[in-house]
């Protein structure tokens, strides 16, 4: 899991090797606003350097750097211990990319890369680095709670923690948490945990690392191999957290098989490990965190739907900030108290820096403003306010934001159009609540949508 409290020495997800500053700050952006900790430079040289001090799970590389070439940069990175590297090129030769992949390459992207080709390219790469890890002693790792359990005055975060009471006091029961990208839902699985006062403790699974035969045995365990006292036989998930919550982030990334079988282990209480003749009780409530639209999962069969249904009984929607903006200044103030404690520095926030706080969007949430804080307090001397700093807001030296730029030119209906379906997707198909990001009635977005798909229809029939 990637939401972590700022106590904590970040750890670095994806490193960007890419000459041009303004494409490393979008892709960047993008990453940052999906949970990850990203951070970019423009040489092969600094990104040794980087490697050395801080190895980040994964390197995104650009081929063309102006000191040193892109395919020997790949086996370079890889002596220094970096597993996996996607490599983002502005040509698709195959020759290149040939050479590429034999010089052990996760995965290949042509620039301009879609956003969600990026994000799929980086999770896969990720949960590739991952399944190492899952047959350790050391896996799952417990799960705490961290920045995004904060409890704000806002009618919406005064909403959440009431929905978040009234599930814990039914534990062990199932639930589902959703929400836009950067809301830090592991932590507020951590915080359900806290309200269900459970005797247990709180385990989260990385799903998109569940793959394999072995991935059944991990979660329900091997009657065979246990009955034989097998040395170094691995304590089964839903065992290791008996009496308290076992967090599945990224359910819809979990094999259909597993979630037929947790479907079965939340209405029963029991499950059936590998050559067992009974099944084994287990008091475990079992919380998944959806990190896209379900309908979509759904459609696409990746989530079975008895599963899903069973956990969206209890469904808890995270607010963004932009519903949350009376919680922003406690929010960034709990940051930069953090970050005191980390770097054993006295800094306070201005009266100026809230006011800008205060008025900016927030499209990557929790997420972007810690991470926005924390480049605030580098510039900021010991001691100092942290000042107001518009460019620390700035998307791109040509004052276009990278998401507005992709609308110029375009037809206004048209713009409106992908503006209105893009909020159904941040608000999970919520149309009520779409409607009122949006700023329009509900019998408005409704007609919208009606117009839609009759133009839809139309084009089809012509």
């Amino acid at each position: 899991m990637r939401d972590k409290t700022m106590n904590e020495q970040p750890v670095l997800d994806v490193l960007i090797v890419e000459d041009d500053v303004a494409t490393a700050s979008a892709l960047q952006r993008v990453l940052e606003r999906a949970d990850f900790k990203a951070d970019n430079v423009q040489k092969l040289s600094e990104a040794m350097q980087r490697v050395q001090q801080q190895p980040p799970a994964v390197v995104l590389l650009d081929l063309s750097l102006p000191d040193g070439d892109g395919v020997d940069a790949i086996k370079s990175l890889s002596a220094a211990g970096v597993g996996q590297i996607i490599v983002i090129s502005g040509t698709d030769d195959a020759e290149r990319t040939r050479r590429c992949l034999q010089a052990g390459v996760f995965d290949f992207l042509v620039k301009p890369a879609q956003a969600r080709d990026l994000l799929l390219a980086v999770r896969r790469a990720d949960a590739h680095r991952r399944k190492s890890t899952v047959a350790t002693r050391d896996y799952p790792p417990e799960l705490t709670l961290g920045f995004g359990a904060l409890e704000g005055s806002s009618p919406a975060s005064q909403e959440l923690f009431r929905q978040l009471r009234n599930v814990g006091e039914k534990a062990p029961c199932p639930a589902l948490i959703i929400g836009q990208p950067g809301v830090l839902k592991g932590d507020v699985a951590a915080l359900l945990h806290q309200y269900g006062k459970r005797p247990g403790k709180a385990y989260v699974i990385s799903c998109a690392s569940e793959t394999g035969s072995q991935a059944i045995d991990r979660f329900f365990g091997d009657h065979g191999r246990e009955a034989g006292g097998e040395a170094g036989g691995i304590e089964a998930y839903l065992q290791k957290a008996n009496g308290g919550t076992l967090v599945l982030d990224d359910v819809s990334t979990l094999s259909l098989d597993i979630q037929r079988r947790l479907k079965s282990f939340m209405v029963s209480g029991k499950a059936l490990a590998s050559n067992a003749l009974t099944p084994t009780a287990y008091e475990c409530s079992i919380v998944g965190i959806l990190r896209e639209p379900a309908e979509v999962a759904l459609a696409e069969g990746r989530l079975y739907d008895p599963f899903y249904y069973t956990l969206a009984k209890n469904t808890i929607r995270v607010p963004p900030l932009v519903e949350r903006k009376e919680d922003i200044e406690l929010f960034a103030r709990r940051a930069v108290d953090q970050l005191n404690k980390v770097f054993d520095s006295e800094k306070s926030l201005s009266l100026a820096m809230l006011d800008q706080l205060r008025g900016h969007y927030w499209p990557g949430n929790q997420v972007e403003l810690k991470n926005t804080l924390l480049t605030a307090y580098r510039l900021t001397e010991d001691g100092d306010e942290i000042g107001a700093d518009p460019t620390l807001f700035v998307e791109g030296d040509s004052g276009v934001s990278d998401q507005i730029a992709p609308f110029i030119g375009m037809a206004f209906k048209d713009v409106e159009e992908q503006l209105i379906k893009a909020t159904l997707i941040a608000c999970d198909n919520n149309k009520s609540q779409s409607a009122k990001v949006l700023g329009i009635s509900l019998k408005t977005l409704y007609n919208r949508l009606n117009r839609y798909e009759e133009e839809q229809q139309t084009a089809v029939e012509s």
